[in-house]
């Protein structure tokens, strides 16, 4: 894994988590400001809904393009391993080999 895919990959995890902090923030926020008895409250609670209700859209969209995209590696991988067994074997060979050889140092 190339140091680019694993940044891309901590920051799409990172933009899941912040949405799922965000999402528990103002759904809290929404159940507080149902109890407050003001005028402006409705408007804060019917901001907050169309708030909570957009970041659930758009959690859904990310878990969604992640699954995706998993499925997509998941078949690559298949494929390649399978159009080439040899080339696949070597580099697994190879793999194995410099994580031996770094385990006994």
């Amino acid at each position: 894994m190339t140091d680019t895919t694993q940044q891309l990959t901590l920051g799409g995890q990172k933009i899941v988590e912040d949405l799922r902090v965000l999402l528990r923030d103002s759904e809290e926020m929404l159940r507080l400001a149902a109890n407050v008895p003001s005028e402006g409250v409705g408007a804060l609670c019917e901001k907050l809904g169309t708030h909570v209700e957009t970041l659930q859209s758009a959690f859904g969209d990310t878990q969604q393009s992640a699954q995706r995209r998993y499925r997509a590696a998941t078949v690559n991988t298949e494929r390649y391993v399978r159009r080439n067994p040899w080339r696949t074997i070597g580099i697994a060979a190879g793999v194995g080999f410099v994580l031996g050889v770094l385990t006994v140092r």
